[in-house]
C-alpha cells in the first residue's frame, strides 16, 4: 500500500503538472513549424513582455492561455500564425499588436460583471500565502481572499469559457457582498460542479485530478474529520489519507517535489486535519 502511495502518487500528480505545463506533451503533437511558432511566442513574451505569462497550449485547439494584467485569458492564434508565417519580419510588431488588443478588447473589467450574471461563476481557488503577497496586488484595490491554513489562502475567480479573471475588492464594494458571502458562494458552486471528494473513513490515500483547475480547492469541501493527513502541491492536485501507518518523511519528500515541478503551484507541506481546520506539520528534518 505504502510503496503505491511513495510511487502512485508521484507518478500521477507529476505526469498531470507536465500535461498542464506545456501543450507539446498531448497525445497528439503539432507539426514541426506549429511547434516552431509557439517556441517563438513564448521566448517573445518573454523577452519583450515580461508582465505577459504564457500558460501553455489549449488542448484540442489552436489557442493558448495568456496570463495579462491578472487575467488568464484564452488567445485563438490562427490568425496570428498567418501573419507570422506571411511576415516573418513583423514578429515583434505583431506579438505587441495581439497583446493591444488583448488589453483592449479581451480583458474583463471590474464594471463589466453584474453580480446575478457573475455569481453561478464565481469559484473558489486555493493559492499560497507568498503567491498572494507577490500578485494579489494586482487588479482594483488587490484580490479578495480568505486565509485557510498557515501558508494558504483561497481566493476567487469569475471563470467562464475563455476568461478567468481574479475577484478585487473593487467587485465586493460594487456588488455590495462580503468576503463570507463570496466565500459561501463558491463553496456552493464547487459543490455544485462535483468532482469526487473523499468521505472519511479513509482505509487508504485518495488522490483527486479532475483537471478542471479546482482540485486543490475541493480541499475546501472535507468534512471536518480528524485523523487525515491532505496535501495540495498544486492547484490541480489534492491529495488525502489517513494519518495512522503513513511514512510522512516519505510523503513530504514527494509533496515536495511535486510542488516544485507543478505549473500552478501551491505548497510542499503536509497538513493534518485538526478540528475541522488545516494544521501544517513540521517541516522535514
Amino acid at each position: 500500500m505504502w510503496l503505491w502511495l511513495t510511487l502512485g502518487w508521484a507518478t500521477l500528480a507529476l505526469v498531470t503538472a507536465v500535461v498542464h505545463h506545456r501543450w507539446r506533451h498531448v497525445a497528439r503533437q503539432p507539426a514541426p513549424e506549429v511547434a516552431a511558432f509557439v517556441l517563438r511566442l513564448e521566448n517573445e513574451l518573454a523577452a519583450t513582455h515580461p508582465g505577459v505569462t504564457f500558460l501553455g497550449m489549449v488542448p484540442q485547439r489552436f489557442a493558448c492561455v495568456l496570463r495579462v494584467e491578472g487575467q488568464e485569458t484564452m488567445v485563438s492564434l490562427h490568425d496570428a500564425y498567418r501573419l507570422a508565417d506571411a511576415e516573418p519580419d513583423r514578429f515583434t510588431r505583431m506579438v505587441a499588436g495581439l497583446l493591444e488588443d488583448i488589453r483592449e478588447v479581451g480583458l474583463d473589467r471590474v464594471g463589466d460583471h453584474d453580480f446575478a450574471a457573475a455569481a453561478p461563476q464565481v469559484m473558489p481557488q486555493v493559492r499560497s500565502r507568498a503567491w498572494l503577497d507577490e500578485k494579489g496586488t494586482f487588479g482594483d484595490s488587490g484580490l479578495v481572499h480568505t486565509a485557510m491554513a498557515e501558508g494558504l489562502v483561497t481566493v476567487y475567480v469569475i471563470d467562464d469559457a475563455s476568461t478567468m479573471v481574479f475577484v478585487c475588492r473593487e467587485h465586493l464594494r460594487r456588488w455590495r457582498k462580503t468576503a463570507a458571502d463570496l466565500h459561501n458562494l463558491a463553496l456552493t458552486n464547487l459543490a455544485r460542479r462535483g468532482g469526487t471528494v473523499p468521505q472519511a473513513p479513509l482505509k487508504e490515500p485518495v488522490v483527486i485530478q479532475t483537471g478542471d483547475g479546482y482540485d486543490a480547492a475541493r480541499s475546501l469541501l472535507l468534512e471536518p474529520k480528524d485523523g487525515l493527513l491532505v496535501a495540495i502541491p498544486d492547484r490541480d492536485t489534492l491529495w488525502v489519507g489517513p494519518e495512522a501507518g503513513q511514512n510522512l518523511e516519505q510523503l513530504m519528500a514527494v509533496t515536495e517535489a511535486i510542488a516544485e515541478q507543478a505549473t500552478h503551484p501551491v505548497s510542499g507541506q503536509v497538513y493534518r486535519v485538526t478540528d475541522g481546520q488545516l494544521e501544517a506539520l513540521p517541516g522535514r528534518r
